[in-house]
């Protein structure tokens, strides 16, 4: 899944830019293909695709959204403009963490295409959005226990061609605050009233189901992460920073709501 839209500017002023990428109603399975155009601008010419969703990916989009839980009972740290500020780890952390880190990145080379993605069955589910990219997703691992190795979203950015494997962000489902990454530095953060049809997030901060034709997710039990683990997209703000400066578009010639939370990146 601006923020998972990223899931930030996922929907506020892009709901309406989102509709063209979004399914058309004459299936409940559609993704959206990526090829990119590089033509300097922030995002790329992209076009609608109908096609099915792997295997299980659609009932556990159901699944999801049919746990009961409510919406989250605040943002979750959700702060785009924040530097999300490390503290040193205690020796029983850092190797802890040293090792998962060593892992996501080991899973990098299996990741870093859209077409090793497709074939790992993640769907693009969002349009891009500065500083973050594109999401996309493996709906199944949403469920499943924290795995470095196997984020739940992929972000590229999708400026370059062939688009460019930036960053991972782990989803989980909980009821309370994962256990992620080992240590105090990992933030996760929720998104409430996700309306998801085909694999495609359509909108945020829906008001109830009956506000979404597709599948509902109240967000309550709904985490998200975002972890620059990529070599070269080292992030400034904080390893697990909700946004990248270095994805941010220029300033000049952005429509504000395209542009980064903040014009220092």
């Amino acid at each position: 899944m601006r923020r998972w839209l990223a899931f930030a500017a996922l929907v506020g002023g892009l709901v309406a830019w989102l509709v063209g990428f979004g399914p058309d109603g004459s299936t409940s399975s559609v993704v959206v293909d990526s090829t990119t155009v590089a033509t300097g601008t922030f995002f790329p010419t992209s076009r609608a695709q109908l096609t099915n969703l792997p295997p299980g990916e659609a009932a556990a989009i159901v699944s999801l959204g049919s746990t009961g839980a409510g919406i989250p009972t605040s943002d979750s740290d959700h702060a785009h403009t924040d530097v999300v500020a490390e503290v040193p780890l205690s020796a029983v952390d850092a190797p802890i963490f040293a090792t998962q880190l060593a892992l996501a990145q080991q899973s990098i080379s299996s990741h870093d295409t859209e077409e090793k993605a497709t074939a790992l069955g993640y769907v693009r589910a969002t349009a891009p959005s500065g500083g973050i990219g594109t999401h996309w997703v493996l709906w199944s691992q949403i469920a499943k226990p924290f795995n470095p190795a196997t984020p739940s979203m992929l972000l590229f950015d999708e400026r370059r061609n062939p688009a460019m494997l930036v960053g991972y962000s782990y989803a989980l489902q909980s009821p309370n605050r994962p256990d992620g990454f080992a240590g105090p530095n990992d933030h996760w953060h929720q998104h409430r009233g996700l309306c998801v049809e085909g694999g495609w997030v359509v909108r945020e901060q829906a008001p109830g189901p009956d506000a979404c034709s597709g599948t509902y997710i109240a967000g309550g039990d709904f985490w998200m992460l975002h972890a620059w683990v990529v070599p070269g997209w080292d992030n400034r703000k904080g390893e697990f920073a909700p946004f990248n400066p270095k994805l941010c578009p220029p300033t000049v010639g952005t429509p504000d709501v395209n542009r980064c939370p903040t014009d220092d990146g």
